[in-house]
Parts: C-alpha cells; structure tokens; sequence
C-alpha cells in the first residue's frame, strides 16, 4: 500500500512538473512565432523620401493572392505557386512613384542585386508555355510577395519579387527565374539603365541579354563568381573591371549543360579544341583559343570599370583580362559571341 502510494505521490509531482513546464514553454513559442513573421524588413527609398516596412505594415496595404511560377536557366519549370503580396507601385509611391526616365535596384538580405528597367517594371518581359516555349512579351505585372502556401522551403525566400498575371482570368504566367529576386531587404528607385542583347553563336544558339548577365555575375551561389581585375591605361592611370569570366558565357553555347543544374562548360569540346570570336559593334573582331579561355578567370567580359558601369564607348560589355594577349584584345561594345573551327560534327 505504501508503495502504491509512493508511486501515486511521484505520478502526481512529474505530472504537476509537466503542467509547469508546458505553461512556461507556452507563451515564449507564441512570442517565437510573431518575431519569425516580422523577422524581415524592406527599406524602399527614392526621391530623398526612405520608409522601411514589416510584414505586418504590407498587410495594411492592399493586397493580391496569385498564381505565378518561373523558368531556371536551365529550362526546368518551378511552379506554379500561389503567393500573396502588394504592387510594387504601391510600394514605390510610398516613395513618391518612379517615371519612364528610372529604374529600381533590388538587393537582396545576401547582396545579390538587380536593376529593372521602367519596362520590366510595368511587366515587358517574356512569359513562357508549360513546356517551357515562348509565349509574348507583357501581360504581367510585378509584386513583392511576402507568403506562400506552396513553395517549399518559401519562408527563407520571402519576400520575393514576383510577376502574375495582369489579366486574373488568365492562367498562372510562367516568367524567367533570375527576375524573382528572393530575401528582399531593399527597393531603390535609381537612374534608368539601358537593357542590351548579345547574339551566342556555336553549338547551341542562344542571346545573353543584361539581366542574365547581372544575375549570373552576383548571384552568391553561383560556382562561376564574378572576378575584378585592376590594370592600368597607356598613360599609367590605374583602372578596374569587373564582370564575369569568359568560359563561363561560353558554357551557354558549347552544348554541355546539365540537366536542372548550371551552365556546365564543355571540357571536352575544349580539348578538341575550337576558337572563340569576339566581335564589335563596329565589326572590329578577335579570336581566341579554346585552350586559353577554357576556366580560365583571367579573361573576361567586363560590364563595370572603376566601380560604375562602363562608359558608352565601352558598353554594354568589354572583353578584359589579364591573360588577354595584349590590349588589342579587349575588344569593346561587343554585340556577338561565336565558337567558331568547331571539331568535325559539331
């Protein structure tokens, strides 16, 4: 009899410890959950005007529930997810609005960044079929997510930009990854800046356009970083690039990509050898040997000097680098990238 009494007296002092345990874990796991919801904050700033905001201001704002996914570089189709957030021009006239004449930089918690054009802005970019085919240009429009109720993993991305659809009776728009910058922590209203295209010409034909550029060159995951080289000019002035190596460009054209991964450059292809032509706006053009360029950081194409973009002479891209055979290489305003004395069936 005492013994079952023991037991009962212990049962009673563990259960009591529990009640006491839980009701002290009970209110900080609440206090846990509301500080991971306002964990983040965007700043938008333009006009001289700054204004940062939590999850909890953009849900006083008036808000969308969407449908949108995205295409990878490597064609691989994400989505659809359905997301909930507010119009970027919403946002932007917190700051006083933005005019044809700008544009936004956004950057992310990690760094990365991307400038969109007033265009891109306003939805002119490519929407894509569920295949992964061009549809047309438009019919989209851009807004910071800050939910998701299908995107795996979505609350380390969020807030994200997003583009859906303009029209809510259309169907989910499927639109090209790098624009859907992830981990939002600022929105500026900068100058304009002027969108470009590079015709990619060898195994594979393909464009590089100035948001894939971008994209590439400062995404922090990438395995091909950009690279800064500083040399200086015919009268000892000291200059810097910076851009994104040339074989990493070459890896678009070469036809060995991997499927759902990155560009992967073709080392084979490379040992067989093939050289590759930079051309000019003005014709101008040189070549270069596979066997010099093949990961080779040391070439590159650079899309900044000094620390800003390239002056007009120079832009969008110069072809730069410290294993160039001599400046005449560093060929400016390129316009066409060709892999040209290919290997036979190639």
């Amino acid at each position: 009899m005492r013994v079952n009494r023991a037991n009962c007296v212990m049962f009673a002092l563990l259960a009591s410890a529990l009640v006491t345990l839980i009701a002290a874990v009970a209110v900080p796991l609440s206090c846990v959950t509301s500080a991971a919801e306002d964990a983040w904050k965007v700043e938008v700033a333009g006009g001289g005007k700054t204004v940062v905001l939590t999850r909890a201001d953009l849900e006083r704002m008036q808000t969308v529930v969407a449908e949108a996914g995205f295409k990878k570089t490597t064609g691989k189709i994400e989505g659809p997810f359905k997301f909930k957030g507010v119009y970027m021009d919403d946002l932007l006239a917190k700051v006083g609005g933005i005019g044809p004449a700008q544009a936004i930089r956004v950057t992310a918690q990690d760094g990365y960044a991307m400038t969109y054009t007033y265009a891109q802005l306003g939805g002119n970019v490519l929407t894509y079929g569920k295949s992964g085919d061009v549809l047309r240009t438009g019919g989209v429009t851009m807004i910071l997510a800050y939910e998701s109720e299908d995107d795996a993993g979505a609350a380390d991305k969020l807030p994200r930009i997003v583009y859906i659809a303009k029209d809510r009776a259309a169907g989910p728009p499927i639109t090209d990854g790098h624009f859907w910058t992830k981990a939002v922590a600022k929105i500026e209203v900068v100058s304009g800046v002027e969108d470009w295209v590079i015709k990619l010409g060898g195994v594979e034909q393909a464009v590089l356009d100035r948001s894939t550029f971008e994209s590439t060159v400062n995404c922090p995951e990438t395995p091909h970083p950009g690279v800064v080289w500083e040399t200086t000019d015919k009268q000892g002035n000291k200059e810097v690039y910076e851009g994104l190596p040339l074989w990493v460009v070459i890896s678009m054209m070469d036809g060995g990509d991997a499927p759902g991964g990155h560009y992967r450059f073709n080392d084979d292809l490379a040992r067989q050898g093939y050289k590759v032509r930079v051309v000019s706006k003005d014709g101008y053009s040189v070549e270069l040997e596979a066997a010099l360029v093949a990961r080779n950081n040391n070439i590159i194409l650079a899309y900044k000097k000094d620390g800003g973009p390239l002056p007009e002479e120079d832009a969008p891209l110069i072809l730069a680098g410290k294993d160039l055979p001599s400046r005449k290489y560093m060929v400016k305003q390129i316009a066409e990238l060709y892999l040209v004395d290919l290997p036979a069936g190639r």
